[in-house]
Protein backbone atom coordinates (compact mmCIF):
# COMPACT_ATOMS: atom_id res chain seq x y z
CA UNK A 1 0.00 0.00 0.00
CA UNK A 2 2.88 2.61 1.18
CA UNK A 3 4.82 1.67 -2.33
CA UNK A 4 1.21 2.46 -4.63
CA UNK A 5 0.89 5.88 -2.25
CA UNK A 6 4.62 6.70 -2.93
CA UNK A 7 4.34 6.26 -6.49
CA UNK A 8 1.09 8.30 -6.98
CA UNK A 9 2.84 11.26 -5.62
CA UNK A 10 5.57 10.91 -7.51
CA UNK A 11 3.57 10.37 -10.57
CA UNK A 12 1.27 13.74 -9.50
CA UNK A 13 4.42 15.83 -8.50
CA UNK A 14 5.55 15.46 -12.17
CA UNK A 15 1.96 16.52 -13.84
CA UNK A 16 2.00 19.79 -11.15
CA UNK A 17 5.68 20.88 -12.03
CA UNK A 18 4.66 20.65 -15.90
CA UNK A 19 1.45 22.86 -14.95
CA UNK A 20 2.74 25.40 -12.35
CA UNK A 21 6.20 25.23 -12.32
CA UNK A 22 6.23 25.61 -8.47
CA UNK A 23 8.17 22.22 -7.46
CA UNK A 24 7.38 22.19 -3.35
CA UNK A 25 3.80 23.65 -3.88
CA UNK A 26 2.85 20.66 -6.54
CA UNK A 27 4.84 17.96 -4.73
CA UNK A 28 2.95 19.54 -1.37
CA UNK A 29 -0.70 19.27 -2.87
CA UNK A 30 0.07 16.27 -4.71
CA UNK A 31 1.19 14.36 -1.03
CA UNK A 32 -1.51 15.65 0.68
CA UNK A 33 -4.06 14.35 -1.87
CA UNK A 34 -2.89 11.02 -2.40
CA UNK A 35 -2.38 10.67 1.25
CA UNK A 36 -5.91 11.39 2.25
CA UNK A 37 -7.27 8.84 -0.11
CA UNK A 38 -4.31 6.29 1.33
CA UNK A 39 -6.26 6.80 5.05
CA UNK A 40 -9.29 6.28 3.66
CA UNK A 41 -9.12 3.15 2.27
CA UNK A 42 -6.99 1.74 4.99
CA UNK A 43 -10.09 3.11 7.25
CA UNK A 44 -12.12 0.92 4.64
CA UNK A 45 -10.02 -1.46 4.81
CA UNK A 46 -10.41 -2.19 8.44
CA UNK A 47 -14.46 -2.55 8.76
CA UNK A 48 -16.40 -3.63 12.13
CA UNK A 49 -16.42 -7.61 10.42
CA UNK A 50 -12.78 -7.28 10.18
CA UNK A 51 -12.01 -6.18 13.32
CA UNK A 52 -14.20 -8.69 14.89
CA UNK A 53 -12.81 -11.34 12.66
CA UNK A 54 -9.70 -10.34 13.62
CA UNK A 55 -10.11 -10.15 17.33
CA UNK A 56 -12.24 -13.62 17.03
CA UNK A 57 -8.93 -15.31 15.68
CA UNK A 58 -6.07 -13.84 18.48
CA UNK A 59 -9.26 -15.45 21.19
CA UNK A 60 -8.77 -18.65 19.54
CA UNK A 61 -5.34 -18.76 19.32
CA UNK A 62 -4.99 -17.58 23.22
CA UNK A 63 -7.66 -20.68 24.05
CA UNK A 64 -5.39 -23.01 22.17
CA UNK A 65 -2.38 -22.04 23.43
CA UNK A 66 -3.67 -22.48 27.03
CA UNK A 67 -5.48 -25.29 26.36
CA UNK A 68 -2.28 -26.78 25.30
CA UNK A 69 -0.47 -25.03 28.62
CA UNK A 70 -2.69 -27.43 30.51
CA UNK A 71 -2.29 -30.65 28.73
CA UNK A 72 -0.53 -33.34 31.15
CA UNK A 73 2.22 -35.43 28.99
CA UNK A 74 3.59 -38.33 30.29
CA UNK A 75 6.65 -37.39 31.90
CA UNK A 76 10.02 -39.40 31.24
CA UNK A 77 11.93 -39.70 34.19
CA UNK A 78 9.77 -42.33 36.29
CA UNK A 79 9.75 -45.92 38.17
CA UNK A 80 8.23 -49.33 36.49
CA UNK A 81 6.26 -50.84 39.06
CA UNK A 82 3.61 -53.50 39.41
CA UNK A 83 0.44 -53.21 41.28
CA UNK A 84 0.48 -56.05 44.29
CA UNK A 85 -2.77 -54.44 46.04
CA UNK A 86 -5.13 -51.78 45.99
CA UNK A 87 -6.39 -50.10 49.44
CA UNK A 88 -8.82 -47.57 48.31
CA UNK A 89 -9.50 -44.98 45.99
CA UNK A 90 -6.43 -43.02 46.35
CA UNK A 91 -3.98 -45.77 47.93
CA UNK A 92 -2.53 -48.42 45.92
CA UNK A 93 0.69 -50.98 47.08
CA UNK A 94 2.98 -51.72 44.29
CA UNK A 95 6.34 -53.53 44.02
CA UNK A 96 8.89 -51.09 43.14
CA UNK A 97 12.59 -52.42 42.27
CA UNK A 98 11.89 -55.36 44.44
CA UNK A 99 10.56 -53.09 47.31
CA UNK A 100 6.85 -53.55 48.20
CA UNK A 101 6.18 -49.57 48.75
CA UNK A 102 2.49 -48.48 49.75
CA UNK A 103 1.41 -45.34 47.46
CA UNK A 104 -0.57 -42.60 48.47
CA UNK A 105 -1.56 -40.98 45.24
CA UNK A 106 -0.59 -36.52 45.24
CA UNK A 107 -3.53 -33.96 45.41
CA UNK A 108 -6.50 -36.15 45.44
CA UNK A 109 -8.58 -37.40 47.99
CA UNK A 110 -11.37 -40.21 47.76
CA UNK A 111 -14.40 -40.91 50.29
CA UNK A 112 -13.43 -43.71 52.95
CA UNK A 113 -13.58 -47.33 52.66
CA UNK A 114 -10.87 -48.77 55.00
CA UNK A 115 -10.57 -45.91 57.32
CA UNK A 116 -9.62 -47.12 61.21
CA UNK A 117 -11.64 -44.65 62.76
CA UNK A 118 -14.32 -43.48 60.33
CA UNK A 119 -17.11 -45.36 58.63
CA UNK A 120 -17.42 -45.87 54.94
CA UNK A 121 -18.77 -42.88 53.59
CA UNK A 122 -20.85 -42.28 49.72
CA UNK A 123 -18.97 -42.94 46.78
CA UNK A 124 -16.44 -44.44 48.47
CA UNK A 125 -16.94 -47.87 47.20
CA UNK A 126 -17.36 -46.60 43.73
CA UNK A 127 -13.86 -45.12 44.22
CA UNK A 128 -12.00 -48.47 45.22
CA UNK A 129 -13.67 -50.40 42.19
CA UNK A 130 -12.41 -47.67 39.73
CA UNK A 131 -9.37 -48.11 41.15
CA UNK A 132 -9.30 -52.01 40.74
CA UNK A 133 -10.69 -51.34 37.34
CA UNK A 134 -7.84 -49.32 36.42
CA UNK A 135 -4.89 -50.56 38.90
CA UNK A 136 -5.54 -53.98 38.86
CA UNK A 137 -3.48 -56.75 40.64
CA UNK A 138 -0.35 -57.22 38.56
CA UNK A 139 -0.75 -54.75 36.72
CA UNK A 140 2.10 -52.80 35.19
CA UNK A 141 2.20 -49.38 36.10
CA UNK A 142 4.71 -45.81 36.05
CA UNK A 143 5.53 -44.09 38.96
CA UNK A 144 6.18 -40.49 38.92
CA UNK A 145 7.75 -38.21 41.98
CA UNK A 146 7.37 -34.61 42.87
CA UNK A 147 9.42 -32.93 45.09
CA UNK A 148 9.08 -34.59 48.39
CA UNK A 149 8.84 -38.79 48.30
CA UNK A 150 7.64 -39.66 51.46
CA UNK A 151 4.57 -38.62 53.97
CA UNK A 152 4.48 -38.96 58.01
CA UNK A 153 3.24 -42.05 57.53
CA UNK A 154 6.00 -42.99 55.28
CA UNK A 155 3.85 -43.86 52.46
CA UNK A 156 5.53 -42.93 48.63
CA UNK A 157 3.80 -40.10 47.47
CA UNK A 158 3.56 -40.07 43.73
CA UNK A 159 1.34 -39.80 40.44
CA UNK A 160 0.39 -43.35 38.83
CA UNK A 161 0.55 -43.90 35.26
CA UNK A 162 -1.27 -46.31 33.57
CA UNK A 163 -0.17 -46.41 29.86
CA UNK A 164 -0.26 -43.00 28.50
CA UNK A 165 -3.20 -41.90 31.10
CA UNK A 166 -2.54 -40.48 34.69
CA UNK A 167 -4.63 -41.89 37.44
CA UNK A 168 -5.12 -39.24 39.56
CA UNK A 169 -5.87 -37.15 36.66
CA UNK A 170 -9.10 -39.90 35.53
CA UNK A 171 -10.05 -40.35 39.14
CA UNK A 172 -10.82 -36.52 39.43
CA UNK A 173 -12.44 -36.78 35.56
CA UNK A 174 -15.07 -39.31 37.04
CA UNK A 175 -16.19 -37.52 39.73
CA UNK A 176 -14.69 -39.66 42.66
CA UNK A 177 -12.02 -37.77 43.96
CA UNK A 178 -11.62 -34.41 45.23
CA UNK A 179 -8.28 -32.02 44.74
CA UNK A 180 -7.04 -31.68 48.51
CA UNK A 181 -3.61 -31.42 50.03
CA UNK A 182 -1.78 -29.18 48.16
CA UNK A 183 1.25 -28.95 50.19
CA UNK A 184 4.64 -27.63 48.70
CA UNK A 185 6.76 -28.68 47.44
CA UNK A 186 4.30 -31.14 45.81
CA UNK A 187 2.18 -28.97 43.75
CA UNK A 188 3.54 -29.71 40.18
CA UNK A 189 -0.42 -30.52 38.78
CA UNK A 190 -2.50 -28.42 41.22
CA UNK A 191 -3.69 -26.01 38.61
CA UNK A 192 -4.38 -28.36 36.20
CA UNK A 193 -6.36 -30.78 38.57
CA UNK A 194 -8.28 -27.81 40.13
CA UNK A 195 -9.26 -27.10 36.45
CA UNK A 196 -10.60 -31.06 36.04
CA UNK A 197 -11.85 -30.77 39.24
CA UNK A 198 -14.42 -28.02 38.01
CA UNK A 199 -15.20 -29.91 35.20
CA UNK A 200 -16.44 -32.98 36.99
CA UNK A 201 -18.42 -30.32 39.54
CA UNK A 202 -20.30 -28.36 36.64
CA UNK A 203 -21.75 -31.62 34.93
CA UNK A 204 -22.46 -32.93 38.72
CA UNK A 205 -20.84 -36.14 38.61
CA UNK A 206 -20.03 -38.62 41.40
CA UNK A 207 -19.42 -36.85 44.36
CA UNK A 208 -20.42 -33.75 43.00
CA UNK A 209 -23.84 -34.84 43.06
CA UNK A 210 -24.85 -34.20 46.05
CA UNK A 211 -25.05 -30.37 47.62
CA UNK A 212 -22.84 -30.02 50.55
CA UNK A 213 -21.13 -33.71 50.63
CA UNK A 214 -17.75 -32.37 49.71
CA UNK A 215 -15.98 -29.09 50.97
CA UNK A 216 -12.30 -27.86 51.60
CA UNK A 217 -11.98 -30.13 54.62
CA UNK A 218 -13.63 -33.28 53.41
CA UNK A 219 -16.51 -35.59 53.14
CA UNK A 220 -19.72 -34.88 54.90
CA UNK A 221 -22.19 -38.05 54.64
CA UNK A 222 -24.96 -36.61 56.61
CA UNK A 223 -25.17 -34.06 53.40
CA UNK A 224 -25.92 -36.50 51.41
CA UNK A 225 -29.60 -37.53 50.97
CA UNK A 226 -31.15 -40.56 51.27
CA UNK A 227 -34.36 -40.35 48.69
CA UNK A 228 -32.49 -41.95 46.50
CA UNK A 229 -31.99 -44.73 48.83
CA UNK A 230 -35.29 -45.27 49.93
CA UNK A 231 -37.18 -44.98 46.27
CA UNK A 232 -34.64 -48.08 45.72
CA UNK A 233 -35.83 -49.99 48.97
CA UNK A 234 -39.73 -48.81 47.90
CA UNK A 235 -39.58 -49.82 44.47
CA UNK A 236 -41.12 -52.92 43.10
CA UNK A 237 -38.18 -54.39 41.82
CA UNK A 238 -36.88 -54.29 45.16
CA UNK A 239 -39.03 -55.05 47.40
CA UNK A 240 -40.22 -58.25 44.98
CA UNK A 241 -36.69 -59.85 44.76
CA UNK A 242 -37.24 -62.62 46.66
CA UNK A 243 -34.64 -64.72 44.51
CA UNK A 244 -31.43 -62.67 43.46
CA UNK A 245 -29.72 -63.41 40.10
CA UNK A 246 -26.98 -61.68 40.05
CA UNK A 247 -23.24 -63.35 41.31
CA UNK A 248 -20.64 -61.30 42.47
CA UNK A 249 -17.39 -62.89 42.81
CA UNK A 250 -13.67 -61.99 43.99
CA UNK A 251 -11.26 -62.93 41.00
CA UNK A 252 -7.94 -64.35 41.53
CA UNK A 253 -6.81 -61.13 41.38
CA UNK A 254 -8.61 -59.49 43.64
CA UNK A 255 -11.24 -57.82 41.88
CA UNK A 256 -15.31 -57.57 42.45
CA UNK A 257 -16.84 -58.37 39.74
CA UNK A 258 -20.64 -59.34 39.26
CA UNK A 259 -22.27 -61.17 36.52
CA UNK A 260 -25.75 -61.15 35.18
CA UNK A 261 -27.74 -64.26 33.92
CA UNK A 262 -26.91 -63.44 30.15
CA UNK A 263 -23.29 -63.20 30.55
CA UNK A 264 -21.00 -65.85 29.17
CA UNK A 265 -19.19 -67.31 32.35
CA UNK A 266 -22.78 -66.70 34.66
CA UNK A 267 -23.24 -70.67 34.93
CA UNK A 268 -19.87 -71.25 35.58
CA UNK A 269 -19.78 -68.53 38.53
CA UNK A 270 -19.51 -69.29 41.67
CA UNK A 271 -21.53 -66.52 43.69
CA UNK A 272 -20.00 -65.43 46.51
CA UNK A 273 -22.80 -62.50 46.81
CA UNK A 274 -26.22 -62.23 45.52
CA UNK A 275 -27.60 -59.31 44.58
CA UNK A 276 -31.54 -57.79 43.41
CA UNK A 277 -29.89 -55.04 40.70
CA UNK A 278 -26.95 -53.75 39.22
CA UNK A 279 -27.12 -51.12 40.80
CA UNK A 280 -26.90 -52.70 43.86
CA UNK A 281 -23.96 -54.90 42.70
CA UNK A 282 -22.40 -51.44 41.58
CA UNK A 283 -23.02 -49.58 45.14
CA UNK A 284 -21.05 -52.83 46.75
CA UNK A 285 -17.93 -51.94 44.80
CA UNK A 286 -18.44 -54.78 41.98
CA UNK A 287 -17.65 -54.29 38.66
CA UNK A 288 -20.15 -55.60 35.44
CA UNK A 289 -17.95 -58.57 33.95
CA UNK A 290 -16.89 -57.60 30.44
CA UNK A 291 -18.31 -61.21 29.11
Amino acid sequence: MLLICLHKIAHMNVHFRLSFGNRFTSFFIAALLILTGCAEKSTIDQTPETKQSMQEEIQDEQTANSSADKQISHPEDTISATVTEVVDGDTIKVNMEGTEETIRLLLIDTPETVHPTEPEQPYGKEASAFAKEHLSVNKEVEIEIDTSIRDNYDRFLAYVWVEDEMYNKMILEEGLARVAYIIEPNTRYADEFRDIEEEAKEKEKGIWSEDGYVTDEGFHPDAVSNSAERNKENSPEHRDCENPHIKGNHSSNGDLIYHTPDGQYYDQTKAEEMFCTEQEAQESGYRKSQR
